[in-house]
């Protein structure tokens, strides 16, 4: 696999990170993400937050690559911003880039809610209005906690209860999904990838096995030190913003385009083929006519002067 991920780089895959790494208040991040596990909203707070979006459906191009951005970050910069860009330069003119519109502020239960709900909701309009776009979700931080909890049931969730679900179809639709410091990171996953301790889970660790129809298809990176993902005491922010530099950026990038199809051929050269395919059809037709003048030649010579039959009785 590892080869291949180098594979998709070489093979055209160009990321330049611009994306800045933030200043991170690692004691306050805790205590946000901390506070989702303690008594939710009341019930019509909680009714508001679930209530149906209206969502207005994107273009259909083959592909749509969703951003989840980070505690704090903002919409362009962010950690994830040359993930998706990756991407879309591998497969020209295919790639629809969304980055999903919630809050990412420290009302993770709140925001996290909008996010979920506000994905679940725009992945299944797509799913209905375009036959064959199909999606890559990227979270990072807070939005690997909201990205996560739209794709797992209801019950397992932290964010979005009564969000409602993913239809089949769009699940179905999902290619890749890509973490990054995720706070409900679990260290025993198949899926896992990064220098964690295995032994060591997120802030919000979900149930195992919540994402394992995903599986496959799913990237979780976590480096040792994290306090996001590795539920770290030493609140030390560094590691959590290591993914800006540590290659794990082009990691998830080339995973994601191994699930892509392969790139469509360009106008040019497709052009360029159909003219080789007449120019061989117009050769083609040319030998024939040859062989066929040949061949009437051939008859001509084998009668006499004046055009009759030769004698066969005559040496």
């Amino acid at each position: 696999m590892r080869r291949l991920l180098l594979a998709a780089l070489i093979a055209g895959t160009t990321l330049s990170l611009v994306a800045c790494a933030p200043t991170i208040d690692a004691t306050a991040a805790r205590e946000s993400l901390s506070e989702v596990t303690e008594e939710p909203a009341e019930p019509d707070v909680s009714d508001e937050l679930d209530a149906p979006l209206e969502i207005e459906p994107l273009e259909c191009l083959p592909y749509l690559v969703v951003t989840a951005r980070g505690t704090g970050e903002p919409s362009r910069g962010q950690l994830l911003s040359p993930v998706a860009r990756a991407i879309s330069d591998a497969r020209p003119d295919e790639v629809l880039q969304l980055d999903l519109d919630y809050p990412a502020d420290t009302d993770v239960q709140a925001g996290g809610t909008l996010g979920a709900r506000t994905l679940i909701e725009t992945l299944n309009l797509q799913t209905e209005v375009c036959a064959e776009q199909r999606f890559v979700l990227l979270g990072y931080s807070q939005g690997a906690l909201v990205v996560g909890d739209a794709l797992a049931a209801p019950e397992a969730r932290l964010v979005g209860g009564a969000a409602g679900v993913l239809s089949e179809a769009a699940a179905q639709r999902v290619l890749a999904v890509v973490f990054y410091g995720n706070p409900r990171f679990v260290g025993s996953e198949a899926f896992d990838y990064g220098s964690y301790d295995a032994r060591m889970n997120g802030i919000l660790p979900r149930p195992p096995g919540s994402l394992d129809a995903y599986a496959e298809r799913l990237r979780d990176y976590c480096v040792a030190g994290d306090f996001v993902c590795q539920s770290s005491l030493d609140l030390d922010e560094e590691p959590h913003v290591e993914y800006y530099s540590n290659g794990m950026q082009q990691d998830g990038a080339a995973f994601a385009i191994t699930r892509l199809d392969p790139p469509r051929p360009a106008a040019d050269d497709a052009e360029n083929a159909d003219d080789a395919e007449n120019a061989d059809d117009a050769e083609n037709a040319d030998d024939a006519e040859d062989a066929d003048a040949a061949e009437d030649a051939g008859e001509t010579g084998d009668a006499g002067a004046d055009g009759t039959e030769p004698d066969p009785g005559r040496r």
